[in-house]
């Protein structure tokens, strides 16, 4: 019995530390890489936003302004509706509402109960390129180049008011409202954190600047994720909204508008690279698993399930469906593996050799 030990024991090491190695990396090794293929497209001229909801999409553009498209076949998506508001660069929809940015005239706010006849209900502009809306409650979070951000009481739909503005004279293209505490995304600035909780008296109470291009910010439990028009995605944890601390970040020198968070996977509008697909299990190394491109300039995603709809301001709204093939290439992964296989066939080679001497 005794002769026994010592191999068993070595190969019991490193098994333990096999596991070991696995239990303390964070990427979430059984997801695979991902392979997205087209398999719809809706054409329309300049597609800049998408919301998806209950099967339908709500698209905006420089053209068409409101766009309603049936998607519940998204092979074959056709479109229910529209209405021409003009520029529309971002979409907000909620109860039967959407909540338009217009770049050139504001605020305009949409009944859509009726997706076969949208009817304006009212609007609200008071100057400014309006680039982002962000809807709680009665409440409308408009940011613009001009004016900053800007609350809108929109208790009395038909008669919405502004509120409260919050301007430091910068340049904020996104806005994301979570609690009592509004995220910008300031061009010049990086993350601007703005406190809400007095809608009256907006003031900005922390920060974090990485460079220049800021387009547009989301906000998922305490971890920003902020995305670049020239530099990429960063991570950012802001549990304390004070001092924010740069956690990662991802670029391979394209331009990022926006990001769809969906567990531990990032999905980004890249205006050359089209989509990218970014594991973000590990915040600080995120690396990319898959990504989809097919020529012009992608501007805004939603995932929804296994699909992708992708905006383009070429080729208008294209729907991706999602396909796991293989697995991922990480060599933090690969190389503790082919070390421990190295080792555990030494292993068996030398209980091998020993029971044969024996």
């Amino acid at each position: 019995m005794n002769s026994k030990a010592p191999p068993l024991k070595i190969f019991f090491i490193i098994i333990i530390v096999f596991f070991t190695v696995l239990s303390n990396n964070n990427k979430v090794y059984a997801d695979l890489f991902m392979h997205p293929q087209k398999i719809g497209q809706f054409d329309t001229l300049f597609a800049w936003d998408v919301v998806v909801i209950d099967d339908i999409a709500y698209i905006g553009g420089n053209e068409e302004g409101l766009q309603i498209i049936d998607v519940s076949d998204p092979r074959n998506p056709t479109e229910l509706g529209h209405l021409d508001l003009g520029v529309t660069h971002s979409i907000d929809v909620l109860n039967g509402v959407a909540y338009l940015a217009n770049y050139f005239s504001g605020l305009q706010i949409v009944n859509v109960s009726n997706p076969l006849n949208p009817t304006k209900i009212s609007d609200f502009y008071d100057g400014g390129h309006v680039s982002d809306v962000f809807t709680v409650g009665d409440l409308v979070y408009l940011v613009s180049i001009e004016n900053g951000l800007e609350i809108i009481n929109c208790s009395d739909i038909r008669h919405p008011n502004k509120i409260g503005e919050y301007n430091d004279g910068g340049s904020p293209n996104g806005v994301f409202i979570k609690g009592d505490l509004a995220y910008i995304a300031e061009y010049h600035a990086g993350l601007e954190i703005v406190n809400i909780s007095d809608p009256f008296n907006p003031s900005e109470i922390g920060g974090c600047f990485n460079g220049e291009g800021a387009y547009s910010v989301k906000v998922i439990e305490n971890i920003a994720y902020l995305c670049y028009s020239s530099n990429g995605l960063e991570i950012l944890n802001v549990s304390d909204p004070i001092h924010p601390i740069t956690l990662g970040s991802f670029n391979n020198g394209g331009n990022v508008y926006y990001a769809f968070i969906l567990d531990d996977i990032a999905f980004l509008s890249d205006d050359n690279d089209g989509l990218e697909i970014v594991n973000i299990s590990d915040p600080t190394n995120p690396w990319k698993i898959g990504g989809f491109n097919d020529g012009g300039h992608t501007r805004n995603l939603f995932v929804d399930n296994n699909i992708v709809f992708l905006t383009d301001l070429d080729d208008g709204l294209e729907i991706l469906e999602l396909s796991n093939l293989s697995l991922p290439q990480n060599p933090n992964f690969i190389i503790p593996v082919i070390i421990v296989v190295i080792m555990t066939g030494l292993v068996i080679v030398i209980i091998i050799i020993y029971k044969y001497k024996k």
